[in-house]
């Protein structure tokens, strides 16, 4: 599933350097857009945007269309503040992050990962067959008769599984998405989860393998057919 974002900052080198960070990080979760101030004809458009890294000053000239968005919490709003800034004003808004310059990316990076798989664990529920059911906020397998409890990164590697069932997904890519890019974790950890959550969907004894291998070393999803 992809998710829109966007960054309204005049500062070019920043805006290239979080360009750069976000498409290695998140190129299959995200549409990346990039909107700067000067260029913003209609706010309207920030109605279908998911998240925003958004200059403070932006937010002075333009406070009530930020207090709409904060109040009925369709955007992340991340909001970058220079150093001498005075950020308490901000401070109520709980659906606002503040990152103040000098910052690492890596802030940035951290709050889009958190952003994402919150998004990912407030989906109602995932068919894997015609009457088995991945229920993501509570991270539990279920049909009429059975229940099955995932752990926390069994149910990220199956929603990501399932998010990319028409492909191929390569280890390194399981990793990054599912671990986050600042974990060093190694494939046989990966294999270890991949096994796990195989026998806890053999559990159900369908007799039917529903994530498999390929001879690249890929894993994918196994319709089942019937």
């Amino acid at each position: 599933m992809q998710k829109k974002f966007v960054i309204i900052d005049n500062d070019e080198l920043l805006n290239n350097l979080i360009e750069e960070q976000v498409s290695i990080v998140f190129e299959k979760n995200f549409n990346i857009k990039f909107l700067k101030t000067h260029n913003i004809n209609s706010l309207n458009v920030l109605d279908t945007i998911d998240l925003i890294i958004v200059n403070f000053k932006f937010i002075k000239d333009n406070y009530n269309i930020f207090i709409n968005l904060a109040n009925e919490k369709k955007s992340k709003i991340i909001v970058i503040f220079d150093n001498h800034v005075d950020i308490s004003q901000f401070k109520k808004f709980n659906n606002f992050n503040f990152v103040v310059k000098p910052f690492r990316l890596k802030q940035i990076i951290d709050i889009m990962q958190d952003f994402f798989i919150s998004y990912e664990t407030h989906q109602k529920y995932i068919k894997i067959s015609r009457d088995l059911i991945f229920r993501p906020e509570t991270k539990t397998l279920l049909n009429k008769n059975k229940v099955i409890n995932l752990t926390e990164k069994e149910s990220r590697l199956l929603n990501f599984i399932l998010e990319n069932k028409e492909n191929v997904i390569k280890k390194d890519e399981i990793l990054i998405n599912v671990w986050g890019i600042t974990e060093r974790i190694n494939t046989h950890t990966l294999e270890t989860h991949i096994y796990s959550l195989k026998k806890k969907l053999d559990a159900f004894e369908y007799h039917h393998s529903f994530i498999c291998s390929d001879n690249l070393g890929g894993y994918y999803f196994n319709k089942l057919m019937k």
